[in-house]
This record gives C-alpha cells, sequence and structure tokens, in this order.
C-alpha cells in the first residue's frame, strides 16, 4: 500500500536485500508515507472458505497467481488445507 506493491512479499524481499531497513525507509520518505498510520490485525481468516464455502476457481497451475491461491487456501504453519464450512 504505502510502497505500492500489491503483495506485503516484495517488501519483505527488500527488507531481506542488502540495503535492508533503510532502503524501505528512503522510499517511504520519498513517497511521505513516514507518518501513515495502520491498523494491523494479526489475525487471518479465509473469508472464501467461511462465506462462500469455496476457495474459488484455481488459476492456471504454473501461475504466480495460482502459487498465491494455494498458499490462501493452506495452514501457513502446517501447509495443510482449510477445511471449508
Amino acid at each position: 500500500d504505502a510502497l505500492g506493491h500489491s503483495a506485503y512479499k516484495l517488501v519483505a524481499d527488500e527488507l531481506l536485500g542488502s540495503m535492508g531497513t533503510a532502503h524501505v525507509l528512503r522510499q517511504l520518505r520519498r513517497r511521505e508515507m513516514l507518518r501513515r498510520r495502520y491498523w494491523i490485525c494479526a489475525f487471518c481468516v479465509n473469508q472464501h472458505c467461511s462465506i462462500c464455502h469455496t476457495f474459488g476457481n484455481p488459476p492456471q497451475k504454473s501461475s504466480v497467481d495460482y502459487e498465491r491461491w494455494d498458499a490462501g487456501r493452506r495452514d501457513t504453519v502446517t501447509g495443510e488445507l482449510h477445511q471449508c464450512c
């Protein structure tokens, strides 16, 4: 959001890079985003599973979208599929 990325993984990769937090801070400063406030929820809920009883149609298997879709339907610790209601 503040950096214009579509996924947090892109920011995580930048934080892990050789420039680390200094690089991310420079980007935020340049975009005048250092004072923006965010509310962060530490609990993740798969809304599609609980509301729609499905994970939706899978994207093409060899795509990045599929990887994101597949990760969203799995427990991040065990890797097991979440159960739909």
